[in-house]
């Protein structure tokens, strides 16, 4: 089997703006699809996780060429497998353009004390 990249997104957030964020309601609602929302639950919803399911929403964003507003955030979620490994699951409008092109996703995350950063790469399979 053969690997195509075709195109690579990442993003980088400062954990503090993201606390920030955190202190309104809405906003883990408006970010975070059904199944992630759970997941960083049963976490906690520490700052730093919850900073780094943003960024792998930049970071896919930017591998489509797509900006902030044209898809829903809720419709891009970062899973993590049993074993720690982060994934994307994409629904709705993420879901059909991923298809449309053909798409598929691999995604690395990190995080320090101050900064999350997720880097998500686009590829095909023939």
């Amino acid at each position: 089997m053969l690997l195509f990249m075709i195109s690579v997104g990442i993003d980088l957030i400062e954990i503090e703006r993201i606390k920030r964020s955190m202190e309104r309601s809405s906003f883990l609602n408006k970010i975070l699809g059904e199944n992630e929302y759970f997941e960083l639950k049963k976490r906690g919803f520490l700052p730093r996780s919850v900073a780094v399911n943003f960024c792998a929403k930049e970071a896919f964003l930017k591998a489509l060429g797509k900006g902030l507003g044209e898809i829903n955030l809720t419709e891009i979620e970062l899973l993590r497998q049993k074993s720690g490994q982060p994934y994307l699951s994409l629904t709705g409008k993420a879901l059909d353009l991923a298809k449309d092109q053909g798409l598929k996703f691999t995604v690395s995350a990190t995080h320090t004390e101050n900064y999350a950063s997720v880097v998500v790469v686009a590829y095909t399979e023939n």
